[in-house]
């Protein structure tokens, strides 16, 4: 299973790139966000999103940071009151060499992956492809997709900033 903390640091991460394209357009074009959303379909952001290109990425990022490269580093064994070093040089100590080789550091959130927990991502990735897939799917339903995630960085937004203006105020107008 995917830690919690990845799952909700890839989900902010998707749903901000998403508002944004769709707000950047809203602004600039002066349309609804519905006719902002149809115009972002044929955006090179949203063939790339729709390839799943910015979770490709993310899990790309993942394999190059397999903690069997790190098995003689010289760190491994050096003094630091860093937490996050000390942590990595944990993991890196109480691991056999086969474990290594199957264990991944995700930087920004200081979790640790396996080999399985990568497929599970991929899957999820392959999902989320075939959820934007136009040629596969009703036109409404990506729609919705894209809205979704729009929702959900608006309550993100709400959250952490709760007085900040949001530029499509979506979750303002399902009220």
């Amino acid at each position: 299973m995917i830690p919690k903390k990845v799952k909700e640091y890839i989900e902010e991460y998707i749903s901000q790139e998403v508002y944004l394209q769709i707000a950047i357009i809203k602004g600039k074009e002066k349309v609804s966000i519905d006719r902002a959303i149809d115009k972002y379909f044929n955006t090179n952001h949203f063939r790339d999103f729709s390839e799943g290109k910015p979770l490709f990425h993310f899990i790309d990022g993942l394999r190059d940071k397999c903690l069997g490269k790190l098995k003689n580093s010289p760190m491994r064994h050096k003094k630091t009151d860093d937490k996050i070093i000390k942590l990595l040089q944990k993991k890196l100590n109480d691991l056999n060499d086969h474990d290594l080789e199957n264990t991944y550091w995700e930087i920004e959130t200081g979790e640790f992956f396996s080999g399985e927990q990568i497929k599970e991502l991929e899957n999820n990735c392959d999902e989320l492809i075939e959820t934007l897939n136009l040629s596969n799917k009703n036109r409404t339903e990506v729609q919705n997709r894209i809205i979704s995630f729009c929702e959900n960085y608006e309550r993100l937004c709400k959250k952490k900033y709760p007085e900040a203006p949001l530029p499509l105020e979506i979750l303002k107008s399902k009220n």
